[in-house]
C-alpha cells in the first residue's frame, strides 16, 4: 500500500492518465471526478489521433462495493431504502415504547441514519452500557429488532456491505484487479478502512490525493450579507468568463453551506443568464436539483389523492381542476374555474358529496356535468373508509392519471420527474404489502419523494459550474469562487446525533469539534488543488448577527460590495457591469428626457340598462368605477368562506322570515282590529312557523342553530323582542299599511336609468296623518349625519322617490312623510331600534333634491363615456369612507390623499 499526494488536482489527473491502465481501478469519490477524467482523455486520445479507445475504469466507493458484492452471488439481497424505513417502522411497532417516540417515518429515517453511521464506524454488534441515557438504550433494543428482521428476510444494508466484503475476501471468495487506485480518501470511515485494507492484502493499493496551498487563494473578500455576496460572486464570474475569456465551464462556484446558497445563486443567475438550457446551449449547471417532492410535477401528481385523503377540501379540488398537468380539466379549466365560485357560494368547503352537489347545482353544460361524473369514478376509487394493499393505491392512482390525462406533455426536466415518480412507485409495491389508508399511502409517497434527489438543470461540460464542496474534491479547474467561509460554517459543528451516546459520538467522523476541524482542513487542502485561482467570499452579517471569517484561512479579508443603483456608470467596477444586463437594472437607467407623458383617458361607451335596483344606483353614486365593473361587467368579489354565518345570509333570512310572517299577521290584525293578547299568541305562533319554513334543514347546522337561538331563544330572542315593541307601537296608533311592495321605472328628468326597488314597510299613523318608509337593516343604523348631510345612503332616499313619484302602493293623504331604518342588530336596546329621523323631517325635501341632481350629473358623466373613480363620500385619511369595503381597490387605480397625523380609521 503506498500513498502519493498531489499539488493540483490537474497534476493528479494527468498521473491517472498516465499510469492507470488495462488490469487496473480507479476508485473515485464522485463520477463528477470520473466524468471530468474521462473528458480529458477523449481530447488527449483525439490530440494524438486516435479514433477509438478504452475509457479509464473509473467508479465510486459505493459502485464497487456493490459490483464486488454482486459478483459473489450472494444469499443475501441489498435491502432498498424504503424497504428499511418499513422494517423500522415494524421494529418501532413491535419494541418498547420511548416517551416522544412513535412508528413514524421520521421515527424510521433517524434510526436508519444512526444505524448507517454506526456501521460505517465498526460499532456493531451493539454492546449495552449501564451509563447509556435512555434514549439511547432504546435505540439499541429497537435496533436489535431491526437486526433480526432483516436476517429473517435475507437482506443486508448498504453500512453492512464493506464489513461483509471483509470477511469474503479474508475468506478469498473475492478477485480484485491487479492495481487499485483509490483517489481522495484520505481518511475513509472505520468499515471501508478495515475493507481498503483487505483488499490491499489481495492486490496493490495505491492511495492518490491532492492538497493544494495557501498561495491558491488570489483573494479573499468580505461582503455586508449573503445576499449581496451571492450577487457580488455572480456577477464576477460572468465578468471573468466575458473579459478573461475563461471559459465557463472552467470557472466553479462553491460553498460548504451550499444547501442555503444554492437557491441564491439560481435566482441571480437565471435574472443575468436566463434559463440555465437554452437552444443557444447551457449557461451554468447546478449539479444538485430539486428533491421529486419539490417538484411541481410530483405536487400536481398528488392532487387526487391528496383530496381523498385530507378531508375532500375545496381548495385541493380547486388545485386539481385548474392544474396543467391534467390536459382533460385543463382544456375546460376557464368554465372550471367558476366551480369554485360556486363551491364559495353555497359554503361547500369539503366532503365531495357537498362539492359535487354544489357543482352540478350550478352547472348546465353538457360537456361540464361529463366531467363532474369522471370526477366521480376518480373519487369514487380513491375516496374510501376500508384500508387496502400499497399495490392497490398505486394501482388506482395511476388509474386517476389515466383518466384525466395525467401529466400531459412534459419538458425534459419535468420527464426526469416522471420517470422518477414511475420508479418510486415500483419501489413502493413490495415494500407495502400491508393495509394502509389514503392517508399512509400518501405519507409513504411524499416521504419517498423527498429521499429523490433529481439532477440540477444544465450539464457538466458546459456552462459555469455550481457544486457542493464535497463534490469539488479532484476536479480540475481555472478558478473556483467558494462562498460563505464563515467560522460557524466552516469548520461545521459537531454533527447531530442525538440517538448516539457520547461515547460513540467520540468515535464518529464529525461528532466532536475536534473530528470537524481535521475534516475541514482536508476539504480546505483539496479544495486549494482545485484551480491556480481560488477566490474566497463570506457574508460579514448573517442572521442579524456579526460573523468572523473560517480560522482555516489566516491571510487577509477586502471589504466589497455591490452597489448597483447607488452608483453612477463611471464608478463601477468590472464585477458590476454583469448586472447591467439585468432588465430591471437596464430599465432604471432609461430615464426619458421630457419626463413620462399622461396617458390620455379614453372614454368607455357601455349600453347601460334601462332600469336598475335601487342597490345598483347606490353602487354608481357611489364610485362610477364600482358600477362599471360591479354592475356593467359583472365582475363579483370572490366570496370567502370563513366560520360562522356570512351577514349577508343572516340578514337575506331574517328579512324572508319577516316578510313571510307579516304578510300572515296581517291578515290577522287587519280581520280583529286589536292586538290583544291572544292575538300576541297568535303572532308568535305565526312567527316560529315562518321561521322554521324559512331555516328548514338549514337546521341541522350547528351555526343555524344558534342564530336560531339569537332570533327566537326563549330568554332573549331578537324577534320576540321585536314583535313586543311592535305590539306596543301598533298601541300607539301605527300600523301596518304595506309590505313588500315592489316599485319600478321610477325616472326623473335627464336620470340615466330607471329605478326599481321594494320597499320592506309603509306604516301609516291615521290619527296623526303620518307616513314612515321602513328599511330594515341587520347591521348598524347609518347616522343622521350620513344621511343628510353627507348623503352616504341612497335607499332611504330613493324609497321617498318611489312613493312621492307614485311609484310605490296607493296610500292615503298624509301630512309628513318621511323614511326610516328598523335596526335589527341584536336585542339589545341600542341595536332594536326604529329610527325615523323625526326630528329631520323638514330636510328630506332638501335631500331628495340634492339625490335628484346627483343623478343627473350621474348621467352626464356615464353619457360622456367617464367611468374613472370618484368615489363619493372620498376617503380622508385613515377614514375610507366609500372605498372601504371595496372589492375593485387594486384595479381602479384610485390613490386617496395621504392621512394626516392621528387620524384614525372609522369603525
Amino acid at each position: 500500500m503506498s500513498n502519493r499526494s498531489f499539488p493540483t488536482s490537474a497534476a493528479l489527473q494527468n498521473f491517472l492518465l498516465e499510469e492507470a491502465g488495462p488490469g487496473s481501478l480507479v476508485i473515485v469519490p464522485h463520477m463528477r471526478l470520473a466524468r471530468q477524467v474521462w473528458d480529458r482523455q477523449r481530447q488527449r486520445e483525439l490530440a494524438a489521433g486516435r479514433r477509438a479507445w478504452e475509457p479509464l475504469p473509473l467508479i465510486t466507493l459505493q459502485g464497487w462495493l456493490h459490483e464486488v458484492f454482486q459478483s459473489l452471488w450472494p444469499p443475501l439481497s441489498l435491502a432498498p431504502y424504503l424497504k428499511r424505513l418499513s422494517l423500522w417502522r415494524r421494529a418501532l411497532a413491535s419494541g418498547p415504547s420511548q416517551e416522544g417516540a412513535a412508528p413514524t417515518l421520521e421515527w424510521a429515517q433517524a434510526l436508519d441514519e444512526a444505524y448507517l453511521i454506526l456501521c460505517r464506524h465498526s460499532l456493531l454488534p451493539i454492546l449495552s452500557d449501564p451509563s447509556d441515557p435512555p434514549l439511547v438504550a432504546w435505540r439499541r433494543q429497537i435496533t436489535r429488532l431491526f437486526r433480526e428482521q432483516l436476517s429473517q428476510e435475507g437482506l443486508i444494508t448498504e453500512g453492512g456491505l464493506p464489513a461483509y466484503l471483509t470477511r469474503a475476501s479474508e475468506e478469498g471468495r473475492i478477485r480484485l484487479p491487479e492495481k487499485v487506485y483509490v483517489v481522495g480518501f484520505k481518511t475513509p470511515a472505520p468499515a471501508e478502512g478495515a475493507w481498503f485494507q483487505a483488499a490491499a492484502r489481495r492486490t496493490e493499493m495505491i492511495y492518490l490525493e491532492a492538497a493544494g496551498s495557501g498561495q491558491a487563494v488570489k483573494a479573499a473578500f468580505t461582503l455586508p450579507d449573503r445576499g449581496r455576496e451571492v450577487e457580488w460572486v455572480a456577477g464576477e464570474v460572468i465578468r471573468a468568463a466575458a473579459e478573461e475569456n475563461i471559459p465557463p465551464h472552467r470557472l466553479a462556484v462553491t460553498s460548504p453551506d451550499m444547501e442555503d446558497y444554492a437557491p441564491g445563486l439560481r435566482r441571480a443567475l437565471a435574472e443575468l443568464l436566463g434559463p440555465a438550457q437554452t437552444e443557444a446551449g447551457f449557461a451554468y449547471n447546478l449539479s444538485q436539483g430539486p428533491a421529486l417532492a419539490e417538484t411541481p410535477m410530483f405536487q400536481a401528481a398528488l392532487l387526487p389523492l391528496r383530496f381523498a385523503a385530507g378531508g375532500q377540501r375545496r381548495e385541493d379540488l380547486i388545485s386539481l381542476l385548474l392544474s396543467p398537468y391534467y390536459p382533460v380539466l385543463h382544456a375546460r379549466q376557464f368554465a372550471l374555474a367558476r366551480w369554485d365560485r360556486a363551491f364559495r357560494e353555497r359554503r361547500a368547503d369539503q366532503g365531495w358529496p357537498r362539492l359535487r352537489q354544489a357543482a352540478r347545482h350550478f352547472e348546465t353544460s353538457p360537456d361540464l356535468l361529463t366531467i363532474l361524473d369522471l370526477l366521480e369514478q376518480v373519487f369514487a376509487s380513491l375516496v374510501v373508509s376500508t384500508r387496502i394493499p400499497g399495490p392497490q393505491w398505486s394501482r388506482r392512482l395511476q388509474e386517476a392519471w389515466a383518466r384525466l390525462g395525467f401529466p400531459g406533455e412534459l419538458n425534459p426536466e419535468e420527464t426526469a420527474a416522471w420517470n422518477r415518480l414511475t420508479a418510486l412507485l415500483t419501489e413502493l409495491a413490495p415494500v407495502l404489502a400491508e393495509s394502509l389508508d389514503a392517508g399512509e399511502f400518501l405519507e409513504w409517497l411524499a416521504h419517498g419523494a423527498r429521499a429523490a434527489l433529481l439532477p440540477g438543470p444544465g450539464i457538466q461540460e458546459a456552462g459555469l459550474q455550481i457544486l457542493g464542496h464535497l463534490e469539488m474534491r479532484g476536479l480540475d479547474f481555472d478558478r473556483v469562487y467558494c462562498l460563505g467561509m464563515n467560522s460557524e460554517a466552516f469548520p461545521a459543528p459537531p454533527r447531530a446525533l442525538p440517538l448516539l451516546s457520547v461515547r460513540e459520538k467520540a468515535q464518529i467522523l464529525g461528532g466532536t469539534y475536534t473530528s470537524q476541524h481535521r475534516f475541514a482542513r482536508e476539504v480546505f487542502d483539496a479544495l486549494l488543488a482545485t484551480a491556480p485561482q481560488v477566490v474566497l467570499t463570506r457574508p460579514q452579517v448573517a442572521d442579524q448577527e456579526e460573523r468572523a471569517a473560517t480560522p482555516l484561512y489566516l491571510g487577509k479579508w477586502e471589504a466589497a460590495d455591490l452597489g448597483i443603483l447607488s452608483l453612477p456608470h463611471v464608478s463601477w467596477q468590472p464585477q458590476h457591469r454583469a448586472w447591467l444586463r439585468a432588465p430591471a437594472v437596464q430599465a432604471a437607467f432609461q430615464v426619458r428626457e421630457t419626463g413620462p407623458e399622461a396617458e390620455e383617458e379614453i372614454p368607455v361607451f357601455l349600453p347601460t340598462p334601462s332600469q336598475i335596483s335601487i342597490t345598483q344606483a347606490q353602487t354608481a353614486l357611489a364610485c362610477p368605477c364600482r358600477f362599471l365593473l360591479e354592475v356593467l361587467l359583472e365582475i363579483e368579489d370572490l366570496p370567502e368562506i370563513t366560520p360562522g354565518l356570512d351577514p349577508r345570509e343572516r340578514g337575506a333570512v331574517l328579512h324572508q322570515i319577516l316578510a313571510r310572517f307579516a304578510g300572515e299577521f296581517k291578515k290577522v290584525l287587519d280581520e280583529t282590529g286589536g292586538w290583544e293578547e291572544e292575538h300576541h299568541q297568535k303572532g308568535r305562533e305565526l312567527l316560529g312557523a315562518a321561521a322554521r319554513k324559512i331555516f328548514g334543514v338549514s337546521l341541522s347546522d350547528l351555526h343555524w342553530q344558534a342564530e336560531w337561538e339569537r332570533l327566537l331563544g326563549e330568554e332573549a330572542g331578537l324577534l320576540w323582542e321585536w314583535l313586543h315593541q311592535e305590539q306596543e307601537r301598533f298601541a300607539r296608533g301605527w300600523r301596518w299599511l304595506h309590505l313588500e311592495a315592489r316599485f319600478q321605472d321610477l325616472k326623473g328628468k335627464d336620470w340615466p336609468f330607471a329605478l326599481k326597488g321594494r320597499l320592506d314597510r309603509i306604516d301609516h299613523h291615521p290619527e296623526n296623518r303620518e307616513l314612515v318608509v321602513w328599511d330594515y337593516k341587520s347591521g348598524e343604523v347609518p347616522s343622521a349625519k350620513k344621511i343628510f348631510h353627507e348623503l352616504a345612503d341612497f335607499q332611504l332616499a330613493g324609497y321617498l322617490l318611489a312613493l312621492l313619484h307614485g311609484r310605490g302602493p296607493a296610500t292615503p293623504d298624509a301630512e309628513e312623510v318621511r323614511a326610516g331604518i328598523i335596526g335589527l342588530k341584536s336585542s339589545r336596546s341600542k341595536h332594536l331600534k326604529y329610527e325615523d329621523f323625526k326630528s329631520k323631517a323638514a330636510e328630506w325635501a332638501q335631500v331628495l333634491a340634492q339625490w335628484e341632481a346627483r343623478l343627473r350629473e350621474l348621467g352626464d358623466r356615464l353619457a360622456r363615456g367617464d367611468f374613472s373613480p370618484a368615489p363619493h363620500p372620498a376617503p380622508t385619511g385613515k377614514n375610507r369612507q366609500a372605498c372601504r369595503f371595496c372589492a375593485y381597490t387594486l384595479v381602479c387605480g384610485f390613490v386617496p390623499e395621504p392621512a394626516g397625523e392621528g387620524e384614525e380609521e372609522d369603525e
